[in-house]
């Protein structure tokens, strides 16, 4: 299976490798947290509009054995999806 990376608008970057998702913060640097697969429990999208020229941001939120919360922008939206998709496969 192959990784999948959502990068944030921050720079923190959430990374599923099939087997855990790991959420890195600091461009990279410092894994915060990693959490196995079967831990998944649900992910929650909310879309935020753009105001005043700013483009469109989407409020993720993964609850796993811990929570992981990121905020991408439109560019990450199709890795977000194949993230969500890669998580619904593995439940039970």
């Amino acid at each position: 299976m192959d990784t999948i990376e959502v990068e944030g608008i921050n720079g923190d970057r959430l990374l599923f490798d099939g087997a855990s998702v790991a959420k890195f913060r600091h461009n990279g640097m410092q894994e915060a947290a990693r959490n196995p697969v079967s831990t998944y429990r649900e992910i929650r999208v909310t879309h935020r509009p753009g105001r005043r020229g700013k483009p469109d941001t989407y409020e993720v939120l993964l609850a796993m054995s811990s929570f992981m919360s990121l905020t991408i922008d439109q560019s990450q939206k199709s890795q977000l999806d194949a993230l969500v998709a890669a998580l619904g496969r593995s439940r039970p």
